[in-house]
């Protein structure tokens, strides 16, 4: 979700019919001046139903001496003690609350009334005491071991060449997932800390660190600095919202988003040219998908091409569609065309068979199939598959998808990298249940299981950067979704391969700054193998993604660092050198930082032998003298162990 900037018009739209996420499932709440109920996660551990929703102040004012006196989920028994105090929830802030019930006579798949009702004071602490009553439906989590059957449909190609549409001023933006689901805190299981904390170190391009003189970054690209704004029909508005994604073959073509705009390089990053996606396909006045902001970008080396996921949404005056536009080419078209010659697929909610609005994509490249995954907003996440031959054909796509009612805890996740013949995400049922989803390239099913995790923190996401909260978002959302996912060998000792989730987790006893919380789980058995942090004691590190290098099969991260003095920035790493490298110099403080950075794996198999990563990530800067509001400074890095595998 880029953003979490979106357009006014679907902002308007989630507000109108009042969509609340519990557990992956659309619902409508009671409104009640200035309080909702907010998105709600929801994990079932033994014969209790764990809750934890937002009571969000949506009025003007601070709502002081809030109590909540009495909450119902009929048929359930609350076994939470009454009342809450809550205390002072600031206008368009929200409260988590966290609730048990006795899950007796609860139904799995059915929908019931969760009613809170309570006091409150408004303005003041001295003001008139009034009260409270709202509601929401949920819906009670399927049984976990679990299965179900994917759905599928044909979509069919259009291909454009040239960029010669005419561009389209995008609108104002509003945001779509102002909250997500808060993860419900489950039993307490001890685990041991990683002891050791991650430093940040600055590296010259081409030279190893002090401590790891085998690690050498040898492209920190400078030119590309892609600024996303000013964007918008409206004068002055400007998004210094990057959420930078891309990919190179490996020989020298780099192709690369970030938010609202494109570019691509023929001479491995050294120079990259800007790209207008809304001048390279139609704007929906002939076409159900118009561009909207939110990018995707992967290399599939076995079919050579690159794969381009764009977010649409309703252009006003426009007949388009909110959904997705896949397109593919292959690099030497990337070159010849300029960038502007693709074929694509359009698939738009409606060829989904959904209701709702779509947002926060992903795309991973497997053995057979590429992997989508995005949230129905409201509801969950739905992961879909196609045939990479069939990408490569240009022709008709046959494209399968789950279910998104099961992927409520999954919300605002990421399907796995480097994943091979099995796709992979994964979810919060609690702070010490993860749900884990596979799909078999060979099965029309998809499965999902409970794994128990050491208990962690999912509260005190905040760090101060440059005097702005640069967390203050991810607070809300992603939030602690499983954002980082790769599969690789478990650690030294293992012999199965392991599946690496990662995580943004917040403060306690053993982490007083925000951290990245990782499993690595047994591929075949799903047993839990090994639970480790990204961590430093004097400032946060969050965003965390994942990929496994080709030929030493370590695993590599992309994420942001900052606080505690520090501004924010973007940093790469492997995990186990307890080192992360900083690519970017941000010397401007933000309290709306993007919501995903990327890694791949890079595909050069003669000169780097498959030993180096892409990262892309950015940080935001002054304006330059001139110029007025703040620079995004997008950066690809290439980085890995000097040498390769010989």
């Amino acid at each position: 979700m880029p953003k979490r900037h979106r357009f006014s018009l679907r902002a308007l739209l989630i507000r109108a019919i009042g969509i609340l996420f519990l557990s992956g499932v659309l619902t409508s709440a009671a409104y009640s001046e200035p309080f909702s109920l907010g998105p709600t996660g929801l994990g079932a551990v033994g014969g209790n139903l764990l809750v934890a929703t937002r009571l969000v102040n949506e009025g003007t004012k601070n709502a002081f001496a809030v109590d909540i006196l009495s909450i119902t989920l009929t048929p359930a028994t609350l076994n939470t003690t009454l009342p809450i105090s809550v205390g002072t929830v600031d206008a368009n802030q929200n409260a988590v609350i966290q609730l048990s019930f006795g899950s007796a006579g609860l139904m799995p798949g059915e929908k019931y009334v969760l009613k809170v009702h309570g006091n409150y004071r408004l303005g003041s602490v001295r003001g008139a005491t009034s009260q409270f009553t709202v509601s929401t439906k949920i819906v009670v989590p399927p049984v976990a071991p679990g299965e179900a059957i994917r759905k599928m449909k044909t979509a069919h190609p259009n291909r454009v060449q040239g960029g010669k549409f005419p561009h389209i001023m995008l609108q104002n933006f509003g945001d779509a997932n102002e909250f997500g689901p808060p993860v419900p805190t489950g039993p307490f299981i001890p685990t041991t800390p990683t002891r050791t904390a991650t430093m940040q170190e600055s590296i010259k391009i081409g030279a190893g660190g002090a401590d790891h003189p085998g690690v050498a970054l040898i492209n920190v690209d400078d030119p590309l600095k892609l600024t996303t704004g000013p964007c918008c029909s409206t004068p002055g508005i400007v998004v210094t919202i990057a959420e930078p994604s891309g990919a190179s073959n490996g020989a020298g073509i780099i192709f690369s988003t970030a938010n609202l705009v494109a570019a691509y390089s023929i001479n491995g990053g050294g120079i990259f040219k800007s790209l207008d996606p809304t001048t390279i396909f139609p704007s929906g006045s002939t076409d159900p998908i118009g561009f909207c902001c939110d990018q995707i970008v992967q290399y599939a080396s076995g079919i050579d091409r690159f794969i381009w996921l764009l977010q649409g949404s309703v252009v006003a005056g426009t007949n388009g569609s909110t959904g997705y536009r896949l397109a593919a080419a292959s690099p030497a078209t990337v070159k010849s065309s300029g960038g502007t010659s693709w074929t694509y697929w359009n698939l738009t909610t409606g060829f989904f068979g959904l209701t709702g609005v779509v947002d926060y994509p992903d795309m991973s490249v497997g053995e057979n199939y590429l992997y989508l995954s995005f949230d129905e907003i409201g509801v969950g996440l739905m992961v879909a598959r196609i045939a990479l031959k069939e990408i490569a054909a240009g022709g008709n796509i046959t494209v399968e998808w789950t279910n998104p009612s099961n992927g409520g805890p999954a919300y605002g996740g990421h399907v796995m990298q480097n994943s091979g013949s099995s796709a992979f995400w994964a979810g919060q049922n609690t702070t010490s249940q993860m749900l884990i989803f596979n799909w078999p390239d060979s099965s029309t099913n998809y499965f999902w299981r409970n794994v128990n995790v050491g208990s962690w923190s999912n509260t005190g996401i905040s760090a101060t950067a440059g005097g702005q909260d640069f967390l203050s978002k991810l607070a809300g959302f992603p939030g602690s979704s499983v954002i980082g996912a790769t599969r690789a060998p478990g650690p030294p000792g293992t012999t199965a391969d392991g599946l690496w989730f990662a995580w943004s987790a917040g403060t306690n006893s053993n982490f007083s700054q925000p951290h990245v919380e990782m499993v690595t789980l047994d591929a075949s058995s799903f047993a839990l193998v090994q639970q480790v942090q990204i961590w430093n004691s004097s400032y946060a590190y969050a965003y965390p993604a994942l990929a496994t290098n080709a030929c030493t099969k370590e695993v590599g991260f992309s994420l942001e660092g900052g606080g505690g003095g520090n501004f924010e920035n973007h940093l790469v790493g492997f995990w186990g050198d307890y080192i992360a490298y900083i690519t970017t110099n941000s010397n401007v403080g933000t309290t709306r930082y993007g919501d995903y950075v990327t890694i791949r794996q890079d595909p050069n198999t003669h000169d780097l032998h498959g030993a180096f990563f892409d990262a892309f990530g950015y940080g935001l800067d002054k304006p330059s003298a001139g110029q007025s509001g703040t620079q995004v400074d997008v950066r690809y890095v290439q980085f890995g162990r000097k040498g390769g595998c010989g």
